[in-house]
């Protein structure tokens, strides 16, 4: 709310010295690095060189790694970040996720083009392996290779043909498990479909792996034991298919509880063969590795250092306060231009922004926004399908309407609570432009929203899907609540804002109603926004966002889905609504009658689409005490803990008849709310 006079308006300098001060306060406690989850934009800085050993012929060379040296003949490197990671859990010996990204440019012989590659390790100990050169890549040698109690993993990156090691060419990503014939290998591309497998770099996108700087991905998700690797030489753009996807790899068996990670390489009887490394981030705790560049290694090392203190101390701090002072201290400055000039966004703002593309090359993507293109419209404006040609990654833009006011504060709540978070299960914002209005643009969703498909096509939903869908988003929301630096409360958690990738997984998306608030800050009042519905009870009285009404709308979902029924179900033969019937089976221990048909086999259930019918109930209780929190929620879905007692209904059912009654059609978000159905191929009339 604006000030009622100038005297009340608060002074800007004032309140941004503050942030400086408070952010330096936090500076060291927010600079220890975990050592399961740690960031390395160049290897020039202090840091880097105490947590990071180098071995053999690999060396700190300026402000990257070097795994092998000039001269060096029949030789290999090893770096390797000198803390051990936790990749099992020490009771069930289940392997834990993890996630790294990394930029690296392999540098052939100056006589010819031959280079032997690089790799990525999971090592046992901390050290070289002899006799580790040429063919090896440094992982394994004539004594290790093959034997199952190597303990080494590795993911190659192969630039040289070796048929005694069954390579299928010179350019080429195999996963090796205790022997360097790959487990599995495919060519390096990048892969343009879901679909077939990739034999040959024909199938999609050849992706040169030498001669120039090539960043690549590296996903695991322990949840659904499913191993995702991706390259390009887009820096910084992650190719929507991942190029290799597996699900079928134990790595239980082959991990030790504890084990070191990095990079090897080795060269044959080339002397000038050279491999870098200039970027790396890691995460296994559960979240993607942090977004990584080679920016800051441009510079001499002690402007390097001081940029990284600067970007560090506002990037996590800083950024949060100064985003506030922005839109709110000036008056929504943000808000009241259709464009957003570059002088009015300070650098350490807008270095963790997405990237920003021009508008000719998003013209070019989506056919000059042309109608075949679009997938939809509504309040905020349209939205059209497109691929971006230099590196083949399907998007949707989100093209803000100049007349939308709206939109433009969706566009601003979006870009700066999207621009830093990453996580599997979050729908991944890709960039921004502004040169002729605002655009947001999102990897395209190849199999559409939710609900598109479990109210339209619910026979292509089975049960395990389903409950992925539903684990996927309960991992999404327990990273928003508790695993971000800030709390976010979503505000529209629903099954329209549930979009589903190429592999089926749930990824929540829209983030135009999202808050965000320190974890130990108690939430402010707000306007009422979200969907009838999905909204909990109290935020009509409180209008409070908090975890646990996002813990209402997810339980909300969870019924949809168990169910296969709207909220906006009403039950004719008992004139209720349909959070009112499924409390009133619950009440005759009838409950499994609202299992959705399609889940029914041999006339019952499975014990599980009951549990999570109870989840739901549980989720949407009216006292926001009595719900769980959304880590207790993802620990019931995955089967690590039992589902507490659901307690009869307290309260009058009018409450929940005169909510859902209208949540066929009502929406009560002043920021018109969108739904995330535009990330999808399929089209549409309209967005409601």
């Amino acid at each position: 709310m604006a000030p009622r006079n100038g005297s009340a308006r608060p002074n800007a300098l004032v309140v941004l010295l503050m942030t400086l001060m408070f952010g330096s306060v936090l500076f060291p406690v927010l600079c220890e690095t975990s050592s399961s989850n740690f960031i390395f934009n160049g290897f020039d800085s202090d840091e880097a060189r105490t947590k990071i050993t180098c071995y053999q012929s690999a060396s700190f060379k300026g402000n990257n790694l070097q795994l092998t040296a000039i001269g060096a003949v029949q030789a290999s490197g090893r770096c390797l970040y000198n803390i051990p990671i936790q990749l099992l859990d020490p009771q069930t010996r289940a392997p834990l996720s993890f996630s790294t990204q990394f930029i690296f440019y392999i540098q052939p012989s100056t006589t010819s083009d031959l280079a032997d590659g690089i790799s990525f390790i999971f090592a046992p100990s901390l050290s070289g392996v002899p006799g580790s050169n040429q063919g090896y890549m440094g992982i394994y040698n004539d004594t290790t290779n093959g034997k199952s109690s190597t303990h080494t993993f590795a993911i190659e990156f192969d630039t040289y043909k070796n048929p005694e090691f069954e390579d299928i060419d010179a350019n080429h990503i195999g996963i090796d498990v205790n022997d360097i014939v790959s487990w599995a290998v495919t060519s390096a591309a990048l892969r343009t479909s879901s679909s077939p497998i990739l034999r040959n770099a024909e199938d999609g996108y050849a992706v040169q792996m030498t001669k120039a700087n090539v960043q690549a991905w590296i996903d695991y998700d322990a949840l659904t034991n499913q191993l995702n690797i991706s390259v390009s030489r887009n820096l910084g753009v992650k190719p929507i298919y991942a190029l290799i996807s597996n699900s079928s790899l134990n790595l239980s068996s082959l991990f030790n509880e504890n084990m070191y990670v990095g990079f090897t390489a080795s060269t044959g009887p080339l002397p000038t063969v050279l491999y870098h490394i200039y970027a790396w981030s890691f995460s296994s705790n559960g979240g993607l590795a942090m977004n990584i560049s080679t920016l800051r290694g441009k510079s001499d090392s002690s402007r390097s250092k001081k940029c990284i203190i600067i970007g560090v101390v506002f990037g996590t701090v800083g950024f949060l306060s100064i985003t506030i002072v922005l839109l709110y201290v000036y008056h929504m400055k943000f808000f009241n231009h259709k464009n957003i000039g570059k002088d009015e966004l300070p650098l350490s703002l807008r270095e963790y922004l997405p990237q920003e593309y021009s508008y000719r090359e998003l013209a070019k993507a989506t056919g000059n926004f042309s109608e075949k293109n679009r997938l939809g419209s509504g309040g905020f404006g349209e939205v059209f399908q497109g691929t971006i040609a230099s590196t083949g990654v399907a998007i949707a833009v989100k093209r803000i309407s100049q007349e939308s006011k709206q939109g433009v504060k969706e566009f601003a709540s979006e870009v700066a609570t999207l621009g830093r978070i990453r996580h599997r299960n979050l729908v991944p914002l890709l960039g921004w432009s502004q040169e002729r209005g605002l655009m947001l643009v999102y990897q395209l969703m190849p199999h559409g929203s939710l609900d598109q498909v479990l109210f339209s096509h619910p026979e292509k939903l089975p049960w395990n899907q389903r409950l992925n869908i539903l684990r996927g988003v309960a991992s999404a929301l327990l990273y928003l609540h508790e695993e971000y630096e800030q709390k976010i409360v979503h505000r529209d958690v629903k099954a329209s804002n549930v979009m589903l990738d190429a592999q089926m997984n749930g990824r929540l998306g829209d983030f135009g109603l999202a808050r965000l608030y320190g974890h130990d800050v108690a939430p402010g009042t707000t306007n009422v926004a979200g969907t009838w519905g999905y909204m909990a009870p109290e935020s009509f009285f409180t209008r409070k966002a908090t975890e646990q009404t996002d813990v209402f709308s997810f339980g909300a979902l969870t019924l949809e889905v168990a169910t296969g029924k709207k909220m906006s179900y009403i039950n004719e033969k008992e004139g209720c609504s349909m959070i009112e019937w499924l409390w009133n089976l619950q009440k005759s221990n009838t409950l499994q009658e609202a299992v959705d048909p399609v889940l029914v086999t041999d006339g019952e259930p499975c014990d599980m689409v009951k549990l999570v019918l109870e989840l739901g109930l549980l989720c949407c209780y009216p006292d926001p005490q009595c719900r769980p929190s959304m880590r207790r929620v993802v620990q019931v879905l995955s089967g690590d803990s039992e589902l507490p007692t659901v307690p009869p209904a307290m309260v009058s059912p009018f409450l929940f008849s005169s909510l859902a009654l209208s949540s066929s059609v009502k929406d009560l978000s002043t920021s018109q709310s969108d739904d995330m159905s535009f990330l999808t191929t399929r089209k549409w009339s309209s967005v409601s």
